[in-house]
Parts: structure tokens; C-alpha cells; sequence
């Protein structure tokens, strides 16, 4: 049975998988094996190679496969000629859905190099009423750990639904 934080790690592997079009940057053979292609529709794109970044704004969605993250802003840093990501950036009433698993806020940054995604802004993440929300939920990739916290005055909230034995 998974665990709430198993769910959230392979939530965010997925939009780490999502926000890195194979066509546009050098991504991993492994990381884009076997997925479908990322369609992201916004309002408007800004390319500025001086800079190293591409912005997509005004309604952003990307998808892929059974992933999509829909914000007002999705900024995508990189570096280098073959344009590795560095970071990306997703703001403004940020939802992250898969399935049942929806994550939310009002900033997602992936950190890629470390492998790292922080929420912020009433950050929460749910799988049916199942949920934790604090002022910051910081995902360790590779660690596969998850540390949320709670900010002055506030604290972690935390429902955990126990699941009836043969039922899913």
C-alpha cells in the first residue's frame, strides 16, 4: 500500500517528467522513454536566449500523459548550449493534477539539479481525502522524503483516511 508521501514523491516525478519536453531541451533517454509527447498551450511565449529562459504565460497548461499542471506562469531556466534545465518555475493558482492526486498553490520550483521541489503560497496536496498542507512542502527526489512546515503562527495540517481492507 502506498504511503501519502510515496504518492507525493511519484506526483512530482511526473511533473519533473512533464516540464521537460524532449523536443525543446536534451533530456535523458531513460526520463522520456515510453512517455507521450508534452503539449503546453498559454496565452503567450517569451523565448530569450540571453537570459536562458522561456516563459509561458496566461493560462498556462502542460500535459503529458495522465499529468497536467495548469498555472498562470510556467518559466522554464536552462543553461547551456544543449539548454539543460536548470529550474522551473510554475506560478499563480498552481495545480498539479494526476488521477485522483492534485497538488496546489501558488508557486511550484523545481530544482532539477538538486532534485528538488519546493511549494509555496497555501501549498496542499490531496489524493481523495487523503491531504497535507503547511506554508512550504519540500520534496526531496532522490531522497524520496518529503518535509513540510508550518510558518509563524501556523502549522502542519494532516488528514489521513484509513483505507477499508479490499477497497482500494
Amino acid at each position: 500500500m502506498m504511503t501519502l508521501r510515496t504518492k507525493i514523491v511519484f506526483l512530482c516525478i511526473y511533473v519533473l517528467l512533464l516540464l521537460m519536453p524532449s523536443s525543446v531541451f536534451a533530456a535523458p533517454a531513460e526520463l522520456t522513454q515510453n512517455r507521450g509527447p508534452v503539449e503546453v498551450s498559454a496565452d503567450h511565449l517569451e523565448v530569450d536566449d540571453q537570459a536562458q529562459t522561456l516563459v509561458f504565460s496566461g493560462n498556462a497548461v502542460a500535459t503529458q500523459d495522465d499529468v497536467t499542471i495548469y498555472g498562470d506562469r510556467l518559466t522554464v531556466k536552462y543553461t547551456g548550449e544543449k539548454r539543460e534545465i536548470k529550474q522551473i518555475i510554475a506560478e499563480g493558482a498552481v495545480r498539479i493534477v494526476q488521477g485522483t492526486r492534485v497538488a496546489t498553490g501558488e508557486k511550484a520550483t523545481l530544482y532539477h539539479l538538486e532534485e528538488r521541489i519546493v511549494l509555496t503560497g497555501s501549498p496542499k496536496v490531496s489524493d481523495g481525502d487523503n491531504f497535507v498542507q503547511g506554508q512550504k512542502i519540500t520534496i526531496y527526489l532522490n531522497d524520496q522524503r518529503s518535509v513540510v512546515t508550518g510558518g509563524a503562527g501556523s502549522r502542519v495540517n494532516a488528514v489521513f483516511t484509513p483505507q477499508v481492507e479490499g477497497k482500494p
